[in-house]
């Protein structure tokens, strides 16, 4: 056996578990991407800033009349580290026990996705928590959305309160109330917002009845054999990894991909050292991210056991 055999096998390991390692990590199926706005960033920080809107656009009377929107609310994002890692000893790879050592950086690529679909997640399943709020102080979904420009006037201009949430359980009359409610989304001024719901994110539990909702040509449960106006209107995204089953949420794609940010701070990276007295490998991967919303108009979720 060579030295360098000897003395370098963590080395002549890495090229081939870091192979094994991207590409079970890149096979893993992932919804992040298809909700967030998934960004890189150079920065030790991000700050996004809401903007409030303009008033009404009025009939000019021989001088421009200037207005400025309210600052909105601020979210701060500031890139955790996450890091985990594994050991191969060298006796292992002296007896060619491959089938034990590739097992390892499999593992390590599926403990890393799923730690980043469990944090995307949860910002959904914490969607009606008190305990997780955005920059308006309010948790994502919720009846009590403040105005700045409310606040800022003391009451003067503005809507005091407004809501992105229902109670309801999933069907025709729940979905179609839950679009309307989304349709009639006004800024924090009163003025009209463009929302078009055309996602419906659901959990496991509401799949199959999601699923109905959306693609029956006429209402289902029902004998009247009505026309189905919710057929092909929405793209139906079903995550394991939401936790509540009887919650769902209508979603504007649009709108989701300007205020519903991830950023990734350090993509995920794959490195190996090797310990001389010890005779052992050691393989880690590490990432930095953090994911959040700057505004909610984007979203309406529904808890029927009460948020």
């Amino acid at each position: 056996m060579s030295t360098a055999r000897r003395e370098n096998f963590g080395s002549l390991l890495e090229p081939g578990l870091r192979k094994i390692f991207y590409e079970t990590y890149d096979q893993i199926p992932s919804m992040i991407a298809e909700l967030y706005n998934v960004q890189t960033t150079n920065n030790p920080f991000e700050k996004d800033q809401s903007i409030g809107t303009m008033g009404d656009f009025p009939k000019f009377e021989g001088t421009v009349e200037y207005d400025r929107p309210y600052e909105g609310f601020s979210k701060i994002y500031e890139f955790p580290e996450f890091a985990k890692g594994f050991r191969i000893e060298r006796k292992l790879y002296d007896d060619d026990m491959y089938s034990i050592i590739n097992k390892r950086p499999a593992g390590l690529a599926i403990s890393a996705q799923r730690r980043r679909e469990t944090d995307g997640a949860a910002l959904f399943n914490n969607a009606f928590s008190s305990d997780h709020v955005g920059g308006d102080g309010v948790a994502l979904c919720s009846t009590q959305h403040p105005s700045k420009a409310y606040i800022d006037t003391g009451g003067a201009e503005g809507i005091e309160h407004r809501s992105n949430m229902l109670t309801k359980a999933l069907s025709h009359e729940s979905l179609q109330e839950a679009k309307n409610h989304m349709r009639g989304y006004v800024d924090d001024r009163g003025g009209k917002i463009l929302v078009q719901p055309d996602t419906l994110l659901v959990p496991v539990d509401l799949e199959e009845v999601a699923w109905e909702l959306i693609q029956s040509d006429k209402k289902i449960d029902t004998a009247d054999n009505n026309p189905n106006i919710h057929q092909g209107k929405y793209r139906l995204v079903v995550w394991d990894y939401l936790t509540n089953p009887d919650a769902w949420f209508l979603i504007d794609s649009k709108f989701s991909k300007m205020f519903l940010n991830w950023f990734d701070r350090i993509a995920l990276e794959f490195a190996q050292e090797e310990e001389f007295d010890t005779l052992v490998a050691k393989f880690r991967a590490y990432m930095r991210y953090e994911c959040g919303w700057s505004d909610w108009m984007w979203i309406l979720g529904s808890d029927p056991n009460g948020g």
